[in-house]
């Protein structure tokens, strides 16, 4: 090294990050079995390794491995949880978007999923379309896109897990709560970064979970001339994304790329 070059410090690696069970967050913590497992026979952490437990409520634990137990780990606290405040709330990192979106085809559906989740999507909620194709709409989410859920949090330092909500048609998805609503339509002559510019997130206003706003993707095939004026006619917006007519997943993922890079700001955690 040239005389008189100072060497820069090098970042300390960061430490693996597991979900806990949400009845195990006090003395004894205990991991997720399927994370247990991928500590023990993926990772091979042993007496004296240090993790981060996450409870998806926005709280970090610090935790060290005390013991090895035949099917977990046997866990301490190394020092007092962090906590990250939700989406919307003061200080977060993004406030509330709500992806309503039509599902696209089985094979596409947890990609999408895990990069809204990368994203920042606070919630996602099916979206029940007349032109919405062969495949059928979840109830609830099954446990499979939970773990996708979790799998996107621990990839991108994502501290809550979004909200599955309930699937809505268009004309029940407006009128039931004071959200501010786009709806992606290639029609429309507004730009959805000039209606998302034209916002005003805080804290005790738009952009939190009793007043979301809600990014409207429909099918492949299209909404119905009347499932979009049903929206229009509950105070949705209609905007514009790009000139040509995208697939389900790419229009809602690069809405919400484009809601975090306009209302977002780094994690703490992450800078």
């Amino acid at each position: 090294m040239p005389e008189g070059r100072r060497k820069t410090p090098s970042k300390p690696p960061s430490l693996a990050a597991f979900f806990l069970e949400p009845d195990a967050l006090g003395a004894e913590p205990r991991l997720l079995a399927e994370d247990a497992q991928h500590a023990l026979r993926v990772l091979r952490l042993g007496p004296g390794a240090d993790l981060i437990g996450l409870d998806g409520r926005g709280g970090r634990h610090p935790l060290r491995v005390r013991a090895l137990q035949k099917h977990g780990l046997e866990l301490e606290p190394t020092g007092p949880a962090t906590q990250e405040p939700a989406p919307g709330e003061e200080n977060s990192s993004l406030p509330w978007f709500e992806m309503a979106v039509a599902w696209p085809r089985r094979n596409r559906v947890e990609d999408m999923l895990s990069h809204l989740v990368q994203l920042g999507a606070a919630a996602i909620r099916p979206l029940v379309a007349l032109q919405r194709g062969p495949e059928g709409v979840p109830e609830e989410a099954p446990a499979r896109l939970l773990r996708v859920a979790r799998e996107a949090c621990k990839q991108s330092g994502r501290t809550w897990l979004p909200e599955f909500e309930p699937a809505r048609t268009p004309a029940t998805l407006v009128g039931e709560r004071a959200a501010t609503i786009a709806v992606l339509d290639p029609r429309a002559g507004l730009s959805f970064d000039t209606w998302l510019r034209s916002l005003r997130p805080s804290p005790l206003g738009v952009g939190t979970r009793l007043r979301p706003i809600v990014l409207v993707v429909g099918p492949e095939g299209g909404l119905t001339d009347e499932e979009r004026e049903a929206l229009l006619a509950g105070g949705a917006s209609a905007v514009w994304l790009g000139p040509h007519i995208l697939r389900v997943e790419t229009a809602a993922e690069a809405a919400m790329a484009i809601a975090a890079v306009l209302h977002g700001r780094p994690t703490p955690a992450l800078r």
